[in-house]
């Protein structure tokens, strides 16, 4: 097994022409960098020790390229660029360097804006409530309860008053959701 050195003495009969060798064998240990990895962050993810995302049994002791700002295996979601990081190990003697791959992902984090409110009149025309979520959200989400035209535009006519909730989901990221209030009233709430 590998880290030991042993020394085999070879000596031929006795006699006058007795001659002897001493042959030196090493056995090296090898390392192991482990398997290739993957690691999805979420922009707003704590740092996190890639050498953690290595499948297998790595040995530590190696180096990250490309660099992290940590200066360590310690990736920032948001100071380091997803990308490929390579892990090396160096062999020694015999054995050789041995390299496994993390590939990193960031998800930006999904933004459904803030609260809002929305007062109808029962004659008024259908409205998007997205136009009603404060803030920058993101298009794309999804409303419930489902409103009677299967998106997010709210039909007085048709629809019940209350709150709806708009969702953005993530993969890497847990999903985002901002509630838009709305009231219906009366037929003559416009005279």
């Amino acid at each position: 097994t590998g880290g030991n050195t042993y020394s085999v003495e070879y000596t031929t009969p006795a006699g006058p022409c007795q001659a002897s060798s001493i042959v030196v064998v090493t056995v090296d240990a090898p390392v192991s960098a482990g398997t290739n990895g993957t690691h999805a962050f979420c922009s707003t993810d704590a740092p996190a020790d890639l050498f953690n995302d290595l499948g297998g049994s790595p040995d530590a002791g190696g180096t990250w390229a490309p660099g992290m700002t940590s200066g360590t295996g310690v990736f920032d979601p948001s100071a380091d660029a997803a990308g490929t990081y390579t892990y090396t190990l160096l062999g020694s003697g015999a054995c050789p360097d041995s390299s496994a791959t993390v590939d990193v992902t960031i998800e930006t984090a999904p933004d459904a804006g803030t609260n809002g409110t929305h007062d109808f009149c029962s004659g008024d025309a259908p409205a998007d409530l997205f136009n009603d979520l404060g803030g920058t959200p993101d298009a794309g989400g999804t409303w419930s309860p489902a409103m009677a035209s299967g998106t997010g535009v709210f039909d007085p006519s048709m629809d019940i008053a209350g709150t709806y909730t708009y969702t953005v989901t993530g993969t890497a990221c847990p999903n985002a959701t901002a509630d838009v209030i709305v009231t219906v009233d009366g037929p003559s709430c416009g005279s």
